[in-house]
């Protein structure tokens, strides 16, 4: 098994090779309205380029206009120093294709533009480009695994779920510790209706993070910064390999949340989205075995490509050390590669949707290897950490935690652990058919309000306390689910099904 995130470039120190001129060594020209000036910075045989630019102290009014040398009619910008949103830390211009990147920086006539920090620091070196689907062997888009199916031939392209869904996935470019990445993302949607936040959900090995020492926050948000997301990065028509009429936003994102375990990250995109892209839905139930999903994804860089499968188990790929859970695909159409990693799992949801599931690890699969698989991120797992950005209303106001029972039932309760993230772990003390006692496990669950919680329950065996301890002999085996409703701080319902048998209790904090 193995990551799918895909290395495209490496970092030029321009230190090393020809120091930037600092704000006061450019040549300024007087224009419309302030100053002006332009800065060319070349790095041979790129394919296309980034910089890294100091903005500390540059007045938010300042612009920056970016054009390449393949392409010098093609104008990223004006982009105004004040819509960039963390100016603490270098930040990294849009990507611009040929080996030049020229900068012209628009100083406004009350600024003295000899006056400003502005420097640039560094440059990506490119392999290659967008219109080179980002492959420094080749000159044309199409050199993914020819097993793999663009969006505009699949036979889903006559489903309105589908063509809305794959509006949601972007291709993303950052630049980590010097090295330029490449892998995939998805816009999610939340449950306010009085917003469109940029939620953006992708894999935390992207970021490089998959490995003790971990990065901290900072570091996180300090990759999150050179976040570039080309929307609409797919074929014009079925078979074209032509440069489409993607969306570049360059304004990098918040980072919100990361689970290494999980292999889950979870962004805030600055820039909003363009128009005609869409906001994923979601499920944040379990999945099943044997469940018909699609991924969509830009395998080695391509175009957005769609590949069609099913579920088969879960599993363990050794994510952060081991004991993981993830969804483990296997593809009876298409395939990943790198570059596909982040890059989201749907399933149908029989009517007119298709509901977000979880995110790419990676895996054995490839055209060259049908029979292998994938490992996804579980969305229902990490959920609960989520459900602050996603779904705000359904919020809980009460911290859970207690023991509960039923004071007219003497002998039974729960033990109710309710995690700072708001997962509740709960330990259900009762008995069985044979009336001997039993018990069974919550481990995770929802809030499908702010006042209702629902999850799988478990039973579990192992070796007994008298014995060596073997983890080889623990199992847990789903027996149904349970759902708490809390009419206040104190007494609620607990409500339950096992083995097919389904019950309802009245529960209130136990005393002591």
């Amino acid at each position: 098994n193995y990551q799918k995130r895909l290395v495209i470039g490496v970092g030029r120190s321009l230190a090393a090779d020809a120091l930037s001129p600092s704000a006061r060594e450019l040549q300024w020209a007087r224009v419309a309205g302030g100053q002006a000036s332009r800065v060319t910075v070349a790095s041979p045989q790129a394919g296309a380029l980034r910089l890294s630019i100091d903005l500390r102290g540059v007045p938010a009014d300042v612009e920056m206009v970016f054009f390449g040398s393949a392409y010098p009619d093609r104008l990223m910008g004006p982009i105004r120093v004040g819509e960039i949103a963390d100016r603490t830390a270098p930040w990294w211009s849009p990507l611009t294709e040929g080996d030049t990147q020229t900068v012209e920086f628009f100083v406004p006539a009350q600024h003295d533009p000899r006056a400003l920090g502005l420097r640039i620091l560094d440059a990506s070196h490119v392999f290659a480009t967008p219109s080179t689907r980002f492959d420094k062997r080749t000159q044309e888009i199409g050199s993914a695994g020819s097993c793999n199916v663009d969006v505009k031939c699949s036979a889903l392209q006559s489903s309105p779920g589908f063509l809305d869904t794959r509006n949601a996935v972007a291709q993303m470019v950052f630049t980590d510790r010097g090295t330029t990445v490449l892998c995939t993302g998805t816009l999610l949607n939340d449950t306010d209706p009085t917003t469109q936040i940029a939620w953006f959900y992708s894999a935390n090995h992207c970021f490089e993070n998959e490995f003790a020492p971990y990065k901290t926050a900072s570091e996180m948000q300090a990759v999150a910064n050179t976040l570039n997301t080309l929307f609409f990065f797919e074929a014009v028509s079925c078979g074209s390999k032509a440069t489409p009429p993607y969306v570049q936003l360059n304004s990098g994102a918040a980072f919100i949340y990361n689970n290494a375990t999980a292999d889950v990250l979870f962004l805030r995109l600055y820039d909003a989205p363009p128009a005609g892209a869409y906001f994923s839905g979601w499920d944040p139930n379990t999945i099943w075995n044997g469940a018909s999903v699609v991924t969509l994804h830009h395998p080695q860089g391509d175009l957005k490509k769609v590949s069609q499968g099913a579920t088969v188990s879960f599993s363990s790929p050794g994510v952060a050390g081991g004991g993981g859970s993830f969804i483990e695909v296997r593809w009876s159409q298409g395939t990943t590669e790198g570059g596909s990693s982040g890059a989201g799992l749907w399933t149908f949801d029989g009517s007119s949707r298709y509901l977000f599931r979880g995110g790419l690890w990676g895996g054995s699969a490839l055209c060259t290897n049908p029979n292998g698989t994938d490992n996804f991120s579980r969305f229902d797992q990490v959920y609960p950490a989520l459900a602050a950005y996603l779904n705000p209303a359904a919020a809980p106001a009460t911290d859970y935690t207690d023991l509960w029972w039923n004071p007219n039932e003497s002998g039974w309760g729960l033990n109710l652990v309710q995690h700072p993230s708001r997962i509740i772990f709960g330990v259900w003390y009762t008995y069985g058919a044979d009336g001997k006692r039993t018990w069974y496990a919550m481990t995770t669950g929802s809030w499908t309000s702010a006042n209702t919680y629902t999850g799988p329950l478990y039973s579990t065996s192992g070796p007994p306390f008298s014995a060596p301890f073997d983890p080889a002999r623990v199992h847990a085996t789903l027996v149904g689910n349970a759902t708490l409703t809390f009419s206040d701080a104190s007494n609620g319902t607990w409500t339950y099904s096992v083995n097919g048998i389904s019950g309802s209790k009245a529960i209130t904090r136990q005393p002591y």
